[in-house]
């Protein structure tokens, strides 16, 4: 075999350089594509510690191990077992080492252990794909979660020292999260902050409370009073308590609610507007649950693809004669970019999940 195919032990002084060009750099006859696709393969440890992202930004002297014996093989994906569902690739590895993973999340894949001892869960898949990669992982620890139906970069601590660390930056609104998503409607700015307090309200579904009015209040006054209508008559043909009121509206806070919620502040930019709807790049400086659905749903943008705070009844974006839009194939969120400091090195840490091809053939669809 050419000496390209053999274990490479190398000690490499590029600080602030990515892994995958430093690599290329160090190892004759390795291309920068073919020192990613290592990377992203798991051939590739620093310190000792598995890398999956390329873009890795190496400290001022790193000891760097690639095995390419056996050639460059495909990203890791890890499979899901018969017994846990049909789903072939329910998360990939984005960044390994001793402290913490980071994963691209697939849709309709739980983020964590419920209550109801539902199998199928990231952790446990998780826990089997590293054994049979022959690493034994004693402490998977949650720090934050996904929705289920929501895609994308999600974390867990290793060790009890770094979920305690992790947990903390979460808790105190210092982790970075971004996600894209695709919204019904048109906001009215092509970029804005959205502040309140996230509520319970009925049958389970949150409610923004907010202090001010915001600009698009106006808009949807018409579509609350068409809502109440449509309550009262489900509420006189259904008896199952699938009330679908106006929760996932926002309204102004009275005195009353003073102690009600957690505060909610959500951060978005306009990236593409299309004939009836939008795609959101969404900061989220709080975490709440369903934070960014409720949120952009109490402005009359709903994610697309959204059973619970999405359109109902018929979509009034739609005029007589117009041509139907595209149907979204699924909750149009994804957790695109998540950076935190790492709990070992305290340097800062930003993993992304590219944009699932779903995402891009759904935009493509409402160009």
């Amino acid at each position: 075999m050419p000496e390209l195919y053999s274990l490479h032990r190398l000690t490499v002084a590029a600080p602030g350089e990515a892994l995958f060009a430093a690599l290329s750099a160090a190892i004759a006859g390795l291309s920068r594509h073919q020192a990613r696709q290592a990377v992203s393969a798991g051939l590739v440890k620093v310190g000792g510690a598995r890398v999956l992202e390329p873009k890795h930004v190496l400290g001022a002297t790193a000891a760097v191990e690639c095995d390419l014996r056996h050639g460059i093989k495909k990203p890791f994906l890890a499979k899901v077992h018969d017994d846990v569902g049909p789903a072939e690739k329910p998360f990939t590895i984005l960044y390994e080492d001793s402290s913490l993973v980071v994963v691209d999340k697939a849709a309709g894949i739980i983020s964590a252990p419920t209550q109801s001892g539902e199998r199928g869960h990231v952790p446990e898949l998780l826990r089997r794909a590293m054994r049979k990669r022959g690493r034994d992982i004693h402490h998977i620890g949650v720090v934050h979660r996904l929705d289920k139906d929501t895609s994308g970069c999600l974390c867990f601590a290793l060790t009890r020292t770094a979920q305690r660390l992790i947990a903390a930056q979460f808790a105190a609104h210092s982790a970075g999260r971004v996600y894209r998503c695709i919204v019904g409607g048109q906001p009215r700015k092509d970029a804005d902050t959205l502040s309140g307090r996230i509520a319970h309200g009925k049958f389970g579904r949150r409610v923004l409370l907010r202090d001010e009015p915001h600009a698009d209040d106006e808009d949807m006054r018409d579509d609350e009073q068409d809502d109440e209508r449509d309550d009262e008559d489900e509420r006189e043909e259904d008896d199952d308590g699938d009330d679908r009121g106006d929760d996932r509206r926002s309204r102004h806070r009275s005195p009353g609610d003073a102690v009600r919620g957690k505060e909610s502040i959500t951060h978005f930019k306009v990236l593409r507007r299309f004939q009836r709807d939008s795609e959101l790049e969404v900061t989220l400086e709080t975490g709440r649950t369903h934070q960014i659905r409720v949120t952009l749903a109490a402005i009359g943008c709903p994610v697309l693809g959204d059973r619970v705070y999405g359109f109902r009844g018929a979509d009034r974006r739609i005029r007589p004669g117009d041509k139907p839009p595209p149907r979204p194939p699924r909750l149009m969120l994804h957790a695109h970019r998540l950076s935190l400091d790492h709990p070992l090195t305290g340097e800062r840490l930003t993993v992304e999940a590219p944009v699932p091809a779903v995402f891009v053939e759904f935009v493509r669809q409402l160009m």
